[in-house]
C-alpha cells in the first residue's frame, strides 16, 4: 500500500499551489526520458521532441518501433525502474504517459531523484496517490506539468476572462457534461498480448486479462493499450477520462479548490463487463458554488431531455446576469439580448507558448507550467472524489485536509490494493 502516513502528516490542506524554481535549470536543451510511445503518448513525445530526447521507455517494444527510429541515439527500456536507475545522472526530467494505473510510481520516483515531470492526465489512479504525487512535487521543488493540453487553448483563456471580469455576474452554479458513455467490454479468451504482462500490470493485484469492446471508434487499439480506461482496476471510466479537461475550466475561472461534499447516482452499462458507469452524474458542493458533472446524456440532465444546440459536451456557467456555454474551442452567451450588448473584457491572459513548451520553459526558468501538480492535483481530487462517490454509494462529506470521507466504506475507495513488489516506500 502506498504510504499514507507520509503525506496525510503533510498537512496538505496547509499547502500552497506549487510555485517552486528549478533545481536543475538547463541553459539549451532540456535531457529527457519518455515513458509511453504510442497513441496519446506518441503525442507527448512529438510535444517535446525539439529537446535532447536521452531514453525511451514502453512496455511494448512494437509501441516504440516508430520512436526508436527517430531517436535512434536515445537508449530503450522497457522497464522504467531500470531505466531511471541506470539514466538518472543523465536526465532533467520525465514524461510519464501510462495509463493511469502506472503513474504514480514511475513520476514519484523520478521527482524522488530530483527529475522534472510532466504526466498525463488524470494525475493519478486514486485520491490517495495524486495527493503523494502533489507533496512529493512541491517537497522535492520540481517543475511539473499535467496533460491537460486543452488548458492552453485560447477559448479556455477567452472564457475565464470572462468569467473573471464580472459580466455574467455572480457565478454560483456549474454544470459540465460530456456527451459520450464509456464502450461496452467484454472479457474474452483471445491470445496473450506479446509483451511483458507482468510490466504493464505494475502494482494491480488483479491477474491480467482480455477484454473486447465491439462497438468503438478505438476499435484498431488492441488489448489492453487503450480499453483499460474502462475498468477500475486500471482507470476511472469518462469521469476520469475528461474530467480532467472539462472540469479544468471552471476550476480555472472560479478559482476552486476542495469540495466539502460529493454525491453520485448513475447506471452500469447493460450486458456490459467493464465496471465503470454508462451514465453518471456526481454533483459537487464547493464553497459558494455548485457544480454538477454528467456523461452518457446530451446535455446537463441525467434524463437527456435538456440539450444545447452545438455542444454535445460543454461547461454551462449560471450567472446572476447571464449564462455562458462553452467547450473546448467555442462559447455561446446567454440570452441572446445580452450577447448583442456584451463587449468583451480586454484580455488577461496572454496567448499559450503550447502546453508542453510552458513546462520546458518553467525547467529552464523562462516560464510558467500552469497545470503544475499543485492546481492539478486539486482539480485531479476532485474529479475522482466523484467515482469514489458513485462506488461507495455515499453521500460524501470530504475533508481535504486529513484525505478522508465521513464514510469508512468509502474511505477504501481513496486507494488500491498494490501487488508486492511494486510498492513506494
Amino acid at each position: 500500500m502506498l504510504s499514507r502516513r507520509r503525506f496525510l502528516a503533510a498537512s496538505v490542506a496547509s499547502l500552497p499551489l506549487i510555485r517552486s524554481v528549478a533545481a536543475n535549470q538547463p541553459k539549451d536543451k532540456v535531457r529527457l526520458a519518455v515513458i509511453g510511445l504510442a497513441n496519446r503518448a506518441a503525442a507527448n513525445l512529438a510535444g517535446v521532441e525539439m529537446e535532447h530526447i536521452v531514453a525511451l521507455c514502453d512496455v511494448d517494444p512494437a509501441h516504440a518501433v516508430k520512436a526508436r527510429k527517430q531517436f535512434p541515439d536515445a537508449a530503450f527500456y522497457t522497464d522504467y525502474r531500470k531505466m531511471l536507475d541506470e539514466m538518472a545522472n543523465k536526465i532533467d526530467a520525465v514524461v510519464v504517459s501510462t495509463p493511469d494505473h502506472s503513474h504514480t510510481l514511475p513520476a514519484v520516483t523520478a521527482m524522488r531523484l530530483g527529475k522534472h515531470v510532466y504526466c498525463e492526465k488524470p494525475l493519478a489512479h486514486t485520491v490517495e496517490e495524486v495527493r503523494l504525487m502533489r507533496t512529493t512535487a512541491l517537497e522535492k521543488k520540481v517543475i511539473t506539468q499535467m496533460g491537460t493540453q486543452i488548458h492552453a487553448g485560447d477559448n479556455y483563456r477567452r472564457v475565464v476572462e470572462i468569467v473573471q471580469s464580472g459580466s455574467l455576474g455572480a457565478v454560483n452554479r456549474v454544470h459540465v457534461w460530456l456527451g459520450s458513455g464509456p464502450p461496452l467490454g467484454k472479457k474474452v479468451a483471445a491470445p496473450t498480448p506479446k509483451m511483458d504482462l507482468d510490466l504493464w500490470l505494475g502494482s494491480v493485484t488483479t491477474p491480467f486479462f482480455t477484454a473486447d469492446h465491439p462497438n468503438t471508434p478505438h476499435k484498431g487499439h488492441t488489448w489492453p493499450h487503450f480499453h483499460w480506461r474502462y475498468w477500475w482496476e486500471f482507470g476511472g471510466g469518462q469521469l476520469a477520462d475528461f474530467g480532467c479537461h472539462f472540469m479544468d475550466l471552471p476550476f480555472w475561472a472560479l478559482g476552486l479548490g476542495a469540495p466539502t461534499k460529493v454525491k453520485a447516482t448513475g447506471s452500469p452499462l447493460p450486458d456490459a463487463d467493464n465496471t465503470v458507469p454508462g451514465k453518471l452524474q456526481v454533483d459537487y458542493t464547493f464553497p459558494g458554488v455548485h457544480l454538477t458533472w454528467y456523461h452518457g446524456v446530451p446535455g446537463p440532465d441525467l434524463a437527456g431531455n435538456v440539450k444545447y444546440d452545438g455542444f454535445g459536451s460543454g461547461v454551462l456557467f449560471e450567472g446572476e446576469k447571464a449564462k455562458l456555454l462553452a467547450d473546448y474551442g467555442k462559447l455561446r452567451l446567454l440570452p441572446d439580448e445580452f450577447a448583442k450588448s456584451f463587449k468583451a473584457p480586454a484580455p488577461t491572459i496572454a496567448k499559450s507558448i503550447g502546453h508542453h513548451k510552458e513546462w520546458l520553459d518553467a525547467i529552464r526558468g523562462t516560464g510558467k507550467a500552469l497545470c503544475e501538480f499543485g492546481y492539478a492535483g486539486l482539480l485531479t481530487e476532485a474529479v475522482l472524489l466523484g467515482n469514489v462517490a458513485y462506488r461507495s454509494g455515499k453521500e460524501l462529506d470530504w475533508d481535504h485536509a486529513t484525505g478522508k470521507t465521513n464514510a469508512v466504506t468509502a474511505n477504501e475507495f481513496l486507494r488500491t490494493p498494490i501487488r508486492k513488489g511494486w510498492e513506494l516506500s
